[in-house]
C-alpha cells in the first residue's frame, strides 16, 4: 500500500506497455538500418522480428484493456500476458537467428535491444505474477 494520499499522486507511465512501445520502435529502426540488416536479409528475417514485436505489443494492450472484475476476466487477462511473454522468448530466439545469420548483425550492436526484452520479460511475468480481481 502506498504512502501517498490518491489525490498527491503523480500518474506515471505503465512500465510494461512504455517499454514495450520503446522496444517495438527500436527493433523497426534495427531491422531498416542498411548497416545492420542489409535489403537481402529483410525479407526473410526483418520482416519476422517487425511482425513478431508487433504481435508482443498487440498482446500487451489487449491484456492491459480487461479490467478483470470476475475470475473469467482474470483468466483472459493472463492469458493476454502470457502469449506476450511467449512473444518475448520467440523474438529472443529470432534476435539470436540474426546475429548467427547475418554478418553485419552482432551481438553488441543489439545490446540495447536485448537487455530492454529481458526487462521486458522480466516485468510482464512479474505483472502477470500479481495480477487479481479489482474490486468495483
Amino acid at each position: 500500500m502506498s504512502n501517498v494520499y490518491t489525490r498527491n499522486r503523480k500518474k506515471t507511465p505503465f512500465d510494461v506497455l512504455a517499454n514495450a512501445e520503446k522496444l517495438q520502435d527500436l527493433v523497426t529502426l534495427y531491422v531498416m538500418n542498411e548497416r545492420y540488416v542489409p535489403k537481402k536479409w529483410r525479407f526473410m528475417i526483418g520482416q519476422d522480428l517487425i511482425k513478431k514485436i508487433d504481435e508482443l505489443n498487440d498482446n500487451i494492450i489487449a491484456a492491459n484493456s480487461i479490467y478483470a472484475m470476475s475470475e473469467q476476466d482474470l483468466a483472459s487477462r493472463k492469458a493476454y500476458a502470457q502469449k506476450a511473454i511467449a512473444n518475448g522468448y520467440q523474438l529472443q530466439r529470432k534476435l539470436s537467428r540474426l546475429i548467427r545469420c547475418v554478418p553485419s548483425a552482432t551481438a553488441a550492436s543489439l545490446e540495447e535491444i536485448t537487455s530492454l526484452l529481458s526487462q521486458e520479460i522480466d516485468d510482464l511475468k512479474g505483472w502477470r505474477k500479481n495480477d487479481k480481481i479489482r474490486a468495483r
